[in-house]
């Protein structure tokens, strides 16, 4: 067992684990939503298909499906500001 006091706890700060470059365009900032949004559905998405049939699986699934809609609506609004 280790001494508490030789190890003491990291202090908490209130810093965020990232920052936002605030020159970033709009259409950039869309394009990183969408990846960060399509991340979590493949996470969600392998998830629930190697816990298929346990309990709470219904919950993941409404939120893999809520991301969907998410992406599909930053998707629209990349189309809206960049047209072809």
């Amino acid at each position: 067992m280790t001494d508490q006091a030789a190890n003491p706890p990291a202090a908490k700060t209130s810093r965020n684990f990232f920052t936002i470059n605030h020159d970033m365009s709009g259409e950039d900032a869309l394009v990183h939503a969408i990846e960060l949004i399509r991340g979590i559905e493949d996470t969600i998405d392998e998830y629930c298909c190697a816990m298929a049939g346990e309990p709470g699986v219904g919950m993941l699934v409404n939120a893999a499906h809520n991301a969907q809609m998410s992406r599909a609506l930053a998707e629209h609004a990349l189309k809206r500001a960049v047209p072809d």
